[in-house]
């Protein structure tokens, strides 16, 4: 066993040990859609409260102005009234008086006429702002009516791009989340060998009880969980079924499958990168989870290199330095390939690494049995960063602990949690 891969060993039982002894926090990614969710309540409360205050003050300016038009109306009736006076006195005053009645009645007319033109341009100020107060009212009308159609966008999964919608959020975490556990998915198309991978993840073989049906082809989209068969290990497993395209953007395919609610994704791939592949490590990195790049079945494609350079002629060597040459090739054209396909995409994906691994030897791994003559890949490197990246995630904890077990593990450890 190589160096490195021995300390890594080492190590690898206190990591889950932490994890185990560890209480698990919040999700971090799950918290910052609650709050969002909250906010947008506040602030659609907020505006209506501000235009039911102004229709209320437009409500109360029109009363004032209708009793200011009353008392210009009654001011008018007493005027005409006063003019009937005049004209009754008139008729009966001595022809002398005649041309100073006719005065008076000229000034009482004028104030009835002034009179008239104030209430009508009182009226007119009224009817301004009933109209105005109908305008405030057709407003708030239209919040309200914006806000129920925000709510049954939520209902019916119509979300805002790159957040989910109140009712998938919800809807998603009663159906996968669990207190206390971390949520880690394997997403890939059928043929990838993810149900060989679940069940090595969970230390148990393919055919065992329990076990992930394997050699079946995927005719759902829907996740299936699993969880793990020892009660001391917090984890659940999730096999999330790729179509290999996307009939609608990758935000959206990201949101309709859950893919939020998980705290890791190990992206499973074949020769190239899938659609939904390329979906899931771009969405992924938006909300924070940590991902991992995985090529399945190594140990196979490892042996048929093996098998060509033996049947080369005049092909000699050690065959154990033959195998670890093949090793090598192997992974590295493995991740010359990973680099090409992030490259491919528009813009390019975050450069990440790959890891080779053996479906028997990571489940010998993880049941803490020897690895016989099994080929060694990268399956202690892809534990252990699982692991760190969980503890560092969810588990509530000192730092302490994890400088101590660096510290024990020697200065070795160090480059590991670089």
């Amino acid at each position: 066993m190589w160096p490195f891969v021995a300390i890594a060993a080492s190590v690898l039982p206190s990591i889950l040990g932490l994890i185990r002894g560890n209480k698990v926090k919040e999700n971090p990614t799950l918290a910052l859609i609650e709050e969002r969710f909250r906010r947008e309540r506040e602030e659609s409360n907020q505006r209506i409260q501000e235009i039911q205050n102004e229709a209320k003050q437009a409500r109360g300016y029109i009363e004032q102005l209708q009793k200011e038009k009353q008392e210009q109306a009654d001011k008018a009736k007493r005027a005409r009234l006063e003019a009937e006076r005049i004209q009754q006195l008139q008729n009966e005053a001595n022809q002398a008086h005649i041309q100073q009645l006719q005065q008076e009645k000229q000034e009482q007319v004028d104030i009835a006429s002034s009179a008239r033109l104030e209430a009508e341009k009182a009226a007119k100020i009224v009817d301004e702002l009933r109209d105005q107060a109908n305008q405030k009212d057709e407003e708030m009308k239209n919040i309200r009516a914006a806000r129920e159609e925000m709510e049954a966008k939520w209902k019916k999964g119509i979300c805002p791009v790159e957040w989910p919608t109140q009712e998938q959020y919800e809807r998603f975490k009663q159906q996968y989340y669990k207190e206390g556990k971390f949520h880690l998915a394997i997403a890939g198309i059928s043929g990838t060998g993810k149900s060989s991978l679940i069940n090595a993840f969970r230390g148990i073989w393919d055919g065992d009880e329990k076990a992930a049906q394997t050699d079946v082809v995927e005719s759902t989209s829907v996740v299936t969980a699993y969880p793990d068969p020892n009660p001391s290990n917090p984890f659940i497993w999730f096999d999330v079924p790729g179509s290999g395209t996307l009939s609608c953007s990758d935000w959206t395919y990201f949101n309709n499958q859950g893919l939020f609610i998980f705290d890791a994704i190990i992206v499973l791939f074949n020769d190239r990168f899938t659609a939904t592949d390329a979906a899931i490590l771009k969405n992924a990195e938006r909300y924070n989870i940590p991902t991992y790049i995985v090529r399945s079945k190594s140990d196979i494609h490892v042996e048929n290199i093996v098998k060509k350079t033996r049947r080369k002629p005049g092909a000699r060597g050690d065959p154990a330095k033959v195998l670890d040459d093949a090793r090598k090739e192997f992974i590295m054209k493995t991740r010359d390939s990973v680099r090409k396909n992030l490259m491919k995409n528009d813009p390019p994906l975050r450069s990440q690494r790959m890891y080779a691994v053996s479906r028997d030897t990571l489940t010998l791994m993880i049941q803490e049995e020897p690895l016989g003559d099994n080929l060694l890949l990268n399956e202690y490197e892809l534990w252990q960063d699982i692991l760190q990246d969980a503890f560092s995630r969810r588990s509530e904890k000192s730092y302490g602990s994890m400088a101590e077990l660096m510290k024990k593990a020697g200065s070795g450890i160090l480059g590991l949690f670089a």
